[in-house]
């Protein structure tokens, strides 16, 4: 159902509002109250009827209605909703119906006319990409001083414990540069002199910086080339994100690894072999890579969860590199976090066969996780039946076998973690809690300890469903323990959450409100879009969940 009203789109269908051009997201029992109410426009539907409807599954309080209002009223405007005292809430703005058309920045356009623009700017994007590429590189081989810049990289690691990333980053890739090629370094006293401190502060908090202060920057610098990345992930499971700010364009791409010293490696070999065309190394003039480009860009609108939009430079960076198999995984997730599980799970069987021909081990076993954990979950929130659950297990039994066969421990890992999520929702305890105990040895061995609050969790969880409440509550203790130690925000939320449910189990709702609350706050205070979904999803007692 999409509809048009003061120079508003409103896709019910896809949750989202346009607005002035830009896409905005409704949350999900904020969209059920706004579906309830436009369906019912022409009476007055009472207090009592919408939360029937919408939190039917749930005791709530008339305040999470109150709420929901309020979000619409300050999306839509206060007029679109009138309150009749003591009566209940009628829908109250005109609506324009659209049927047979598309629309592109908020403007009706037929399917034709978008197909073909759509197709006319992915043309031009290329064109312009070569070109200016092109121009860079011509720019980069005949200029004989090539000078560059390098940001300290961007911690978003969800701990504390890799707070030498920044500085000691930027200092590795510096001085491997140096060493190997004849760019021309500006020193970090230097850099760090010609930008002011609040500015620095912004630029190695903000996991986001903005693109445009970034130029303004590289033309205060007068520099050649404006390096800026950001270190996203987990021990044994890392990606960076690096952006190259040069005068004509801006060059983005993503770099995934099991070390970060590898994924600093090699940015390092990207650089040089972009820039640095005097070396050995190179044999033939750059070829710009548009399918990591695009892959970059496609991350970014995920993380954003703008899976619609994603979804696009995902299959663009596909139609160019069909060997990108981290893009169709990601393009997977974008549908099956869409609602398009079918969909999501076909492009993922896609990715297993791919990777097993093409011996990328990690891919493969990540693609059987990630059919398996979305299983469990279905499982968990949708009733679906034991033969389900037992599929789930083939997948992560089958993860298992992989990862132990090319002694991939953090795999290993999580395979045991999820067969123990398995036997636990089989009431099979006693098998979970071994399975447990070894995932727990093998987060032993990695950086920090933190991947240890799983198994606890899962622990307590067993806990009190065997009703040992005292044992349950230890198991929580730990947990939190380790993710206090670490600061891991990720983990606290986890806890949290789990601790909210299983308040709520007990009938217990102000203790189940309270944790979830306190998750909601560590979750913006940590700026995480990702987590901040999480906490409302839980709130919202919704089915969504962000496959990974």
């Amino acid at each position: 159902m999409r509809f048009t009203f003061n120079n508003i789109e409103l896709n019910l269908t896809a949750g989202v509002l346009i607005k002035d051009g830009q896409t905005i997201s409704i949350r999900a029992k904020t969209l059920l109250v706004l579906k309830y109410l436009i369906a019912h426009q022409t009476k007055i539907v009472t207090k009592q009827e919408i939360l029937a409807s919408v939190w039917h599954d749930v005791v709530v309080q008339e305040q999470v209605l109150v709420q929901s209002i309020k979000e619409i009223r300050d999306l839509l405007g206060s007029h679109v909703i009138k309150t009749y005292s003591r009566q209940g809430y009628q829908w109250t703005a005109e609506l324009g119906e659209i049927t047979n058309k598309r629309s592109l920045l908020g403007k009706s356009v037929n399917t034709t006319y978008l197909i073909l623009t759509v197709a006319l700017l992915f043309a031009t994007f290329i064109a312009l990409f070569i070109y200016h590429s092109s121009q860079d590189n011509h720019q980069s081989t005949t200029k004989e001083h090539f000078t560059v810049a390098l940001l300290p990289v961007i911690n978003d690691m969800p701990d504390d414990i890799h707070d030498w990333v920044p500085l000691q980053g930027m200092d590795y890739i510096s001085d491997s540069l140096k060493k190997n090629t004849k760019l021309q370094l500006i020193p970090r006293t230097q850099l760090l002199q010609s930008i002011p401190l609040s500015k620095q502060e912004k630029l190695q908090n903000s996991v986001n910086p903005d693109p445009q202060e970034l130029r303004a920057l590289a033309q205060t610098l007068n520099v050649d080339l404006l390096v800026q990345t950001t270190l996203r992930g987990y021990p044994q499971d890392f990606q960076l994100d690096y952006s190259f700010y040069l005068a004509q364009r801006v060059e983005q791409g993503i770099i995934l690894s099991s070390s970060i010293r590898d994924a600093l490696a090699q940015l390092v070999q990207k650089i040089t072999l972009r820039f640095a065309p005097d070396t050995e190394q190179v044999s033939q003039p750059y070829i710009s890579d548009f399918s990591n480009e695009a892959f970059a860009r496609g991350i970014a609108l995920y993380s954003q969860r703008d899976y619609v939009q994603a979804t696009t430079f995902f299959s663009s960076a596909l139609q160019t590199n069909n060997d990108l198999l981290a893009a169709r995984r990601f393009l997977a997730a974008s549908y099956i976090n869409s609602g398009d599980t079918e969909h999501g799970v076909t492009l993922m069987k896609e990715n297993i066969a791919q990777a097993r021909q093409k011996k990328m081990h990690r891919e493969e076993i990540r693609s059987h996780l990630m059919i398996g954990v979305l299983l469990i979950h279905q499982y968990e929130k949708d009733s679906l039946t034991h033969h389900d659950l037992a599929k789930a297990e083939r997948y992560i039994l089958l993860t298992k076998k992989l990862a132990e066969q090319y002694h991939d421990a953090l795999f290993i890992a999580y395979a045991h973690e999820e067969l123990a999520k398995i036997k636990r929702l089989q009431r099979q305890y006693h098998e979970a809690i071994p399975l447990l105990a070894t995932a727990m040895q093998f987060h032993k061995d990695f950086d920090g300890s933190y991947g240890q609050t799983r198994a606890l969790i899962e622990l307590a969880l067993i806990a009190y469903a065997q009703g040992k409440t005292a044992l349950g509550s230890t198991y929580f203790t730990q947990a939190a323990t380790i993710a206090n130690k670490d600061g891991v925000a990720t983990n606290k939320v986890a806890i949290l959450l789990a601790q909210a449910q299983v308040a709520l189990n007990a009938k217990q709702i102000e203790a189940a409100q309270a944790y979830a609350k306190q998750a909601q706050n560590i979750a913006i205070k940590a700026k995480s879009n990702v987590l901040i979904a999480r906490v409302t999803a839980w709130q919202d007692n919704s089915n969504a969940y962000q496959v990974n």
